[in-house]
């Protein structure tokens, strides 16, 4: 049976709080509206929009229910660009699910106060408030999993069969949003025999929750359907079952997790409780520990909810990246919302041993989160990535190809050319996408070819020229173009224009482009560059070891294994991608620590050879680290054999004082 309190929440919310919910509602739309993306945003964005758009197959898992639904949602509330459009759907699903986690919590006997802060403490998460302001599918799932909570453990106040059936559907549903929701279903499956036994003499039932799971599933046909009709983004062509499930399941993406030990489960949780507090509001943590403290208070009230959130921690470990555990904390969402929930039935059990109205000042803590949190999620002024995909594309002539990987640069791309139209004479071709080769050929004298990125072509005859914000392919020995940077990119140095970990990496590529243009141009300014880059994105190990390949290739050895260090020291488990190395793991990574080993053996090698020029009688007589001092050094390792090491001291004779 469930307790008296739950007993007390069973009639459902009143017109009251209906009415505060609905107030909520907009209060919440309103403040996500007004610092809503009007442009293209950084990571998944420009993909998924351009899937919205043209009904299109974003990546793994497909995401249909997304690209349905954003479709509907741009052709009912046109505002002008299809991102703005879409982040607007953010903020009223960020929304929706706050509003029904506080109906969720008075439905579960919390009072207003509680219930009001577990939707306040939510609404103002910092990686919960981010995606409501985006263009992703982390709003929607939210929405999902707070109305399967819903509808559960109304089924278990009320057990009315119909209920726990629903709450199967909507996970199933909500399964083709976000894979996640499977997680949840599953959690739901677990939750209602252990709090009903007799559900297992109820063969009908079950059947019947599970069938529920399964039509909710159905909107994953849309991917083979839709596929056949070759649409301009189709990732993984999934037309056959296995191809439909490699989608689904992402079986591509597996590679990337970082879990390698039971241990790493541990590791997982201590970061996730590390972070929580400072996402959802200093007393919430303490309160949702009250919680699970009073569970036979409770029951299931705090059981469903514990096993989602357990769901949560499991799933991102046995499947997540680095950047998904470590960095991009909006896979922990649904375990936030958990967390507010339970805090809302903590703080109901505090509440007969305190008066209420000291109560309510808990509810300072969204309002200073509120506060304080708005200028770091106000993204209406931000155009980062729209503005540096679009002057990489003004910087091609016209009839270009464009070959782009990374999703920062691609998905951006895939955006301005295929939704808004921009340089539609350029030819995209997504180097990036269903881990694809593409089939190119050209000839350089006439085609022009460009970049994204670096391909790390070693093609007889081709060279591969940094000339701006992209590379170019020339035959070898034919005359280049002085490169072209622009000056800028708007927002960079507008402290009002947030900055998340995404969009510092592409600031960062901005500066690593300019460094890679001009380093055999214009040493010193390829310097700031490389050091602009490393201060643009401090927490990227990736721009570190490319930051430290640049030094490596110029003979600065000391400033490379500094950044090899750096880099090893954000993840000491490696690189996955891109990345090339004489010893990758077993998963093709790239470990920072192997490459600064390999570059600290030639550092010293190169050591001991240039003291044994020093001692040379023959050597002049000038200050160590004067321009003679570096360029004597220089010719003298030159004739050695040591051109790389030689470059360098010519840079530093550069930059020596003369």
């Amino acid at each position: 049976m469930a307790s008296t309190m739950v007993e007390a929440g069973a009639r459902g919310p009143d017109r009251r709080d209906v009415a505060l919910s609905a107030a909520l509602f907009a209060l919440l739309f309103a403040i996500y509206a007004a610092g809503a993306c009007r442009t293209i945003y950084v990571g998944d964005s420009g993909e998924l929009l351009t899937a919205v758009h043209v009904l299109g197959i974003p990546h793994p898992s497909g995401y249909p229910l997304y690209v349905l639904l954003g479709k509907l949602w741009t052709l009912l509330v046109p505002l002008g660009s299809v991102a703005w459009e879409m982040s607007i759907f953010s903020g009223a699903c960020a929304a929706g699910a706050c509003a029904l986690l506080f109906v969720a919590a008075r439905e579960s006997g919390c009072g207003r106060v509680a219930a009001l802060l577990s939707a306040g403490s939510l609404a103002f998460a910092p990686s919960y408030w981010l995606e409501a302001n985006t263009q992703r599918v982390y709003a929607l799932n939210a929405l999902f999993v707070v109305l399967a909570l819903r509808i559960a453990l109304r089924w278990y106040r009320d057990r009315v069969s119909r209920d726990l059936v629903l709450a199967m559907f909507v996970a199933g549903v909500g399964a083709t949003n976000h894979t996640f929701m499977g997680f949840v279903g599953m959690a739901i499956a677990v939750f209602a025999p252990s709090v009903a036994p007799s559900l297992f003499r109820k063969p009908k039932l079950v059947a019947a929750c599970g069938g529920a799971f399964f039509a909710g599933l159905l909107v994953y046909l849309y991917l083979p359907i839709r596929s056949r009709f070759e649409p301009v983004l189709d990732w993984g062509d999934p037309e056959t079952p296995r191809a439909l499930l490699d989608v689904v399941l992402r079986r591509d993406f597996w590679i990337r997790r970082w879990y390698e030990s039971p241990m790493d489960f541990v590791t997982v949780g201590r970061d996730f409780l590390s972070g929580v507090a400072w996402e959802t509001g200093w007393v919430v943590l303490p309160l949702a520990g009250i919680a699970l403290v009073s569970v036979r208070r409770f029951r299931g009230a705090v059981g469903l909810p514990l096993l989602i959130l357990v769901a949560n921690l499991l799933a991102l470990t046995i499947h997540g990246s680095y950047y998904d555990i470590f960095v991009w904390h909006r896979y922990y969402i649904p375990g936030y919302a958990m967390v507010a929930f339970l805090a809302a039935l903590g703080m109901e059990a505090v509440t007969a041993r305190i008066d209420r109205r000291l109560l309510a000042a808990v509810l300072l803590a969204p309002l200073v989160m509120l506060v304080a949190g708005y200028p770091r999620h106000d993204l209406s002024r931000y155009r980062i990535a729209e503005d540096y995909s679009s002057k990489l594309l003004a910087s091609l002539p016209p009839g270009a190809k464009l070959l782009a990987t990374d999703d920062n640069i691609l998905f951006v791309l895939l955006y301005l050319l295929h939704v808004e139209q921009v340089r539609p004479d350029v030819e995209l071709i997504l180097q990036g996408v269903d881990q694809a080769k593409p089939n190119l050929a050209f000839n350089p004298d006439y085609d022009a070819v460009y970049f994204a990125h670096d391909p790390r072509w070693n093609v007889g005859g081709l060279e591969i020229v940094p000339v701006g914000l992209g590379y170019r392919a020339f035959r070898t020995g034919s005359p280049h173009p002085a490169p072209s940077m622009p000056a800028e990119i708007d927002g960079e140095r507008d402290e009002g224009v947030p900055k998340d970990f995404l969009t510092r990496n592409l600031l960062a590529n901005y500066h690593f482009m300019e460094a890679v243009s001009f380093e055999r141009l214009e040493w010193p300014r390829a310097n700031r560059a490389l050091e602009r880059a490393l201060e643009a994105a401090p927490r990227s190990d990736i721009v570190a070891h490319n930051v430290g390949l640049i030094y490596a290739r110029n003979g600065w050895f000391d400033e490379g294994l500094k950044a090899y260090g750096r880099c090893h020291a954000i993840n000491p488990r490696g690189l996955i991608q891109g990345l090339k190395s004489e010893r990758p793991d077993e998963k093709g990574r790239v470990s920072c620590g192997d490459a600064a080993e390999q570059l600290r053996e030639l550092r010293d090698r190169i050591r001991r050879l240039e003291e044994s020029i020093v001692v040379d009688p023959a050597f002049p007589a000038v200050p160590r680290g004067s321009e003679a001092w570096e360029l004597g050094i220089a010719a003298r390792l030159d004739a050695l054999g040591e051109p790389v090491a030689a470059r360098g001291h010519r840079l530093r004779a550069v930059l020596a004082p003369r």
